[in-house]
């Protein structure tokens, strides 16, 4: 059984001749970090049919619905661990981390030495014995990885083929750290690792997904350069920032994971640090052999602070909210041409606030600037025109109540030729403006079975093409342009 403090993430049944899968999310007592208890990744990859590099967009809902639980997990725990994965191979290691997004290719790495044993270069191997993997890898002191590449990790997916005695990764939260350390320490500061000095991120900035405050640095032999206001600091300032982050995660308390055969530890790479124990390199019996496995999971922006650039985002303000496209900033994936209810929310809060959402035009004002940023653009926007479902509490359709009052207080499109049945909150909840300020209802997530259209197509200055379409954001004017917390400026 499990204990009364637990409660249930989700439960997924698949028909199956052999098993059926449940699971339970159990968060951990050091404040951050879950256990997901009785979740087979090689019996869930199986059930689903999930190949190695093959089109994710034939994924069952089922699927990608349980995989949509665990990002949030991920992200509101900052670790998820897996235990008893016994037997997980790193092909199924990679199919899972697939169906979170893309792997990094671990060949990118400036100054990484590729083993000569590994078997794709997206996975990375480490141990104590350079016959079995990489060794001396994550021992030099607390850090983020992708530090020497432009746009790093998002997370970190590792397994434990085999360990030694007292092998264990260290974690210390980046929130909790940051909240440490006095913000005159952290305005306007940049670091550099010492490998790649021209490939500078913010110290301070707030998570792209969850919109919670965090950090990015390197410390020990993997510690760089700092600049402040855009003016390199001495070494004797870099000393000052390293010992107080040092002391902070001190203060903190990192959780010190202790690993157990079998087992896959997920890191949210952008809310935590972490480094490798002593053990894991030095052990008092040589014949022990420690194999551990990294996938790491590509992010798709790099970091930025929250006070920059927000002019360059085009937008409108009326006295209390602002609407702000993300056209300009946001690359489309190149399996589906929008980003669908919920991964179109992490953005808005991602690229702007922590309380951004997709828009909701609830009045003609909103609506009249909504227009005039799409005819501004000249490109199609998403909206969260959702009035049932899960996880969202405003009601994107006004007052409207019946299809006679939808169409009286929006101005639908009917005449470029795009079909358009006006149900509101039946199969096509969601809606999308188009030329002139006009709406087209519109489904809530992309269509991703194969041979399925990516894209509206549509007539706009008379010409009739294909288009992507944008997530249209609405956040409170008083945190549009601030350093994401409010009257904060960081």
């Amino acid at each position: 059984m499990f204990p009364s403090s637990s409660y249930l993430l989700a439960v997924v049944l698949l028909l199956v001749p052999t098993a059926v899968i449940s699971y339970e999310l159990l968060p951990r007592s050091t404040g951050f970090g879950a256990e997901v208890d009785a979740f087979n990744i090689t019996l869930f990859l199986e059930s689903h049919g999930v190949e190695l590099d093959g089109d994710i967009a034939g994924v069952s809902d089922e699927a990608r619905s349980t995989v949509d639980a665990l990002k949030r997990a991920l992200h509101d725990h900052r670790f998820l661990h897996f235990p008893l994965q016994d037997g997980l191979t790193w092909q199924d290691q990679l199919m899972f981390v697939q169906l979170f997004g893309k792997p990094f290719d671990e060949s990118l790495h400036p100054n990484r030495i590729p083993w000569e044993g590994e078997k794709d270069p997206r996975v990375a191997i480490f141990s104590n014995d350079k016959k079995y993997g990489l060794v001396g890898v994550g021992i030099e002191g607390f850090h983020s990885d992708g530090n020497v590449v432009e746009i790093p990790h998002q997370a970190n997916f590792l397994y434990c083929e085999q360990t030694v005695k007292g092998a264990a990764t260290l974690l210390a939260p980046l929130e909790e750290v940051r909240s440490a350390l006095p913000n005159s320490l952290l305005h306007n500061v940049d670091f550099s690792s010492s490998h790649v000095e021209n490939l500078e991120k913010p110290l301070a900035h707030h998570h792209p997904a969850s919109g919670r405050p965090t950090m990015f640095f390197g410390l020990g032999t993997l510690s760089g350069l700092y600049k402040k206001d855009d003016k390199s600091l001495t070494q004797e300032e870099t000393d000052v920032i390293t010992s107080q982050i040092e002391a902070a995660i001190e203060k903190v308390g990192p959780y010190r994971h202790e690993w157990t055969a079998g087992s896959l530890l997920v890191m949210d790479n952008l809310a935590l640090v972490h480094k490798a124990s002593s053990e894991t390199q030095v052990t008092t019996d040589p014949s022990e052999i420690r194999i551990m496995r990294r996938v790491t999971l590509a992010a798709k922006r790099p970091l930025r602070r929250r006070d920059e650039s927000f002019e360059k985002y085009p937008h409108r303000c009326d006295d209390s909210t602002c609407l702000v496209s993300l056209a300009r900033h946001v690359e489309v994936e190149p399996d589906h041409s929008f980003p669908g209810v919920e991964e179109g929310n992490e953005l808005c809060r991602g690229y702007l606030h922590q309380t951004a959402s997709l828009a909701s035009l609830s009045s003609k004002g909103l609506a009249k600037m909504a227009t005039e940023i799409v005819e501004e653009l000249r490109l199609p926007h998403f909206l969260n025109a959702r009035k049932f479902g899960t996880g969202f509490s405003t009601i994107r359709w006004g007052s409207a109540t019946t299809e006679d009052e939808w169409n009286d207080a929006y101005p639908w499109d009917d005449v470029s030729g795009q079909p358009n049945d006006c149900d509101g909150p039946g199969s096509e909840p969601c809606v999308f403006i188009g030329p002139k300020g006009r709406w087209f209802d519109f489904a809530c997530n992309p269509k991703r079975a194969v041979g399925t259209t990516p894209g509206p197509e549509i007539t706009w200055g008379e010409v009739r093409e294909m288009f992507d379409i944008y997530s249209l954001c609405q956040v409170s004017v008083d945190f549009f342009g601030t350093g994401g917390g409010g009257k904060e400026e960081l």
